[in-house]
């Protein structure tokens, strides 16, 4: 009996031995096979992002940054592949000229697409992510398991770079949230310990009655974990097939556009790389945006569905890019004669076709972009497009001899000029006396931007500044000057002029940075806003608001460029000014041409009246000056009074 105690109690030992073994094999297993899944689908969600925002996508977006609609439409469709795949991010990057990582697209959480806030748009600062770096300077595949936190969480991520057939870098990534796998981990550890606690309170029973038969119940247990481990096997491939058809699906999806059915932008790059095509056709709906003010965004879509439904009605295989665009593309080998003759039998056709709005009819209007040379391509369809509007065609031709690539690439050197300008404070201010005419002494000066070239070169204004504008550099110059003006003028007793556009009137941030900073240097009182008359002022009632905010602080308000744009009384009239500044072409004929002189007395009487003081610009001479001061021009500015230099703080 004594020994048979001891057998038992040695072959219960042995059991609970095997037991914690099993429970711990079993867990090991698990976590194994978790971490397999979670590399798994970041692979997958990788490899499925890149036929959405893969080479084609990268060579088109770093050559012409895409538009808002656009941008959008790549967040959503990023968006739902994300949620398809599991992860809770997917994205891509690149290096900027200055070293600093960008996003090029990502997809967003739900509440980030509801409320519209915090949404990662094209171009937008990542913050400096070795892994990423690396990536993208080896060309390797990292995979970061440290789970680090950033802005957005903390997750595990996979960084996979790709090179585009014109040689730019970039990297797709996708994110797993560390939460999500933790609390598999505890689910698989739950899972060890309960499987372990029912074999355990189910052997016991037969190990007590038949405690000399340990091999049996082993036996019994390594089927149970076979039986286990085989029913967790069929379940990850049910999942990973599940996976696999729904990324199909949403692949699917990515190639039609949700509003009119049509293929998209993805499916028509996704066709031109795999077959042969002659020409491309890009068709842009004239002055849509009209429509979508005027009817309304609900009208705005039906317009756009009932157009795709007429290109397929007319015997064409249309696209639907984005916003008002579409494209077809042309497998037959045509002259650029019979493609003229096709555009216009469309330009034709769409003239005699009605559109319906409610019970009402609207016409449509277009105008088409071609590329027709040996290797099509939606960039060249596209400068095709924009050279039709330019010169107010309805049809243009791509052409290699108009070297518009080659203008396309300056633009986009002097982008990466201005941008390390501004990173490094070579964007700098000068500042040109405005002189009373009837004292002869300097009372207000004018803010003029430049830049400063790495060589120390003075760049004016009219050689980079249009540029910036077409980029969201603008803003930041913007308010680089206002931080330099009222920081030069805070401790001095003129007033000094900022020159603001409508876009700058327009950028809410832009008038929040203005009205802190006017107030932080105790400058309100002495600053003059410069609003450009020669734009026509569209936006009035966010000219007249924008006056009304600043004059609440005792800022004052000029009128730019007076003469040079439409309604010139009408816009004096309706906006509350304290200057006119009259715009230098007319001032510098004054003593040749009898009607300037006419109108700049008009000018200087009926601002008078109205209690405004005026300054003519480009003043250049003794006798221009004295013809000024004669008439009652109020101040003087130009060449013969002072050139812009730079002054101390």
């Amino acid at each position: 009996m004594q020994l048979d105690a001891k057998k038992f109690f040695f072959a219960f030992f042995f059991f609970i031995a095997t037991l914690i073994a099993l429970g711990y094999y079993h867990f090991d297993h698990e976590q194994k096979l978790i971490n397999q899944n979670i590399n798994s689908t970041l692979e997958k969600a990788v490899i499925s992002a890149n036929v959405v925002i893969g080479d084609h996508y990268h060579d088109r977006v770093l050559t012409t940054s895409p538009s808002a609609v656009e941008d959008a439409d790549t967040i959503k469709a990023l968006t739902a592949l994300a949620h398809a795949q599991g992860v809770e991010y997917i994205y891509s990057l690149v290096l900027d000229n200055t070293g600093k990582l960008r996003f090029t697209s990502s997809s967003a959480r739900n509440h980030e697409l509801v409320s519209g806030q915090n949404l990662t748009r094209f171009f937008d600062i990542y913050p400096a992510n070795s892994d990423m770096i690396k990536a993208l300077k080896t060309n390797q595949i990292v995979w970061d398991m440290k789970e680090k936190s950033d802005q957005w969480g903390k997750f595990r991520s996979l960084f996979i770079p790709y090179t585009t057939p014109s040689g730019y870098r970039y990297i797709i990534g996708a994110d797993i949230e560390v939460g999500s796998i933790q609390k598999l981990s505890n689910a698989a550890a739950f899972k060890a310990i309960a499987t372990s606690l029912i074999i355990f309170l189910g052997a016991l029973p037969f190990l007590l009655i038949y405690r000399n038969t340990l091999e049996g119940t082993a036996t019994f247990l390594r089927a149970k974990v076979r039986s286990a481990t085989d029913e967790l096997r069929e379940v990850n491939e049910i999942l990973e097939t599940k996976v696999e058809e729904k990324t199909k699906q949403l692949i699917s999806q990515s190639f039609e556009d949700p509003l009119t059915e049509l293929p998209n932008r993805h499916r028509l790059q996704y066709d031109m790389d795999r077959y042969t095509y002659n020409a491309l056709i890009i068709i842009n709906l004239h002055n849509f945006r009209e429509i979508n003010d005027f009817f309304g965004f609900s009208i705005g879509d039906d317009l756009l569905r009932q157009m795709g439904h007429w290109l397929k009605t007319v015997d064409l295989n249309p696209y639907r890019l984005s916003g008002d665009e579409f494209a077809i593309l042309i497998d037959e080998e045509l002259t650029q004669e019979a493609l003229i003759e096709l555009s216009h039998r469309l330009l034709n056709r769409l003239i005699d076709h009605p559109f319906s709005v409610g019970e009402e009819t609207v016409s449509l209007s277009i105008t088409i972009g071609i590329d027709a040379e040996p290797e099509i391509s939606l960039a060249h369809a596209d400068i095709a497009l924009h050279q039709a509007k330019e010169k107010s065609n309805h049809i243009a031709f791509y052409s290699s001899e108009n070297h518009v690539e080659e203008q396309y690439q300056a633009n986009i050197a002097l982008t990466a000029t201005i941008h390390k300008a501004l990173n490094s404070g070579r964007i700098t201010c000068f500042y040109q006396p405005i002189v009373s005419t009837q004292t002869g002494r300097i009372e207000k000066y004018e803010t003029l931007v430049r830049m400063i070239d790495e060589a120390a070169n003075i760049i004016p204004p009219l050689d980079f500044l249009k540029t910036a504008q077409k980029t969201r550099l603008y803003p930041q110059i913007t308010r680089t000057v206002i931080e330099h003006a009222c920081n030069t003028f805070k401790d001095r007793n003129e007033e000094f002029s900022v020159n603001l556009s409508i876009r700058d009137i327009e950028d809410h941030n832009t008038v929040r940075f203005i009205e802190e900073m006017i107030v932080k240097t105790d400058t309100a009182h002495r600053i003059v806003f410069e609003i450009l008359e020669s734009e026509g002022i569209d936006n009035f009632d966010a000219v007249i608001h924008f006056i009304h905010r600043m004059k609440r602080l005792g800022a004052k308000i000029a009128i730019d460029d007076y003469g040079t744009g439409y309604s010139s009384l009408e816009n004096i009239l309706r906006l509350d000014i304290d200057y006119i500044k009259i715009d230098g072409s007319l001032i510098q004929n004054i003593n040749n041409n009898p009607k300037h002189a006419i109108v700049l007395e008009s000018i200087a009487d009926f601002a008078s009246k109205l209690g405004i003081k005026t300054i003519a610009e480009f003043v250049s001479s003794e006798e221009l000056f004295q013809h000024v001061k004669t008439i009652g021009i109020t101040y003087s500015q130009g060449y013969y009074t002072g050139k812009p230099a730079a002054l101390s703080l």
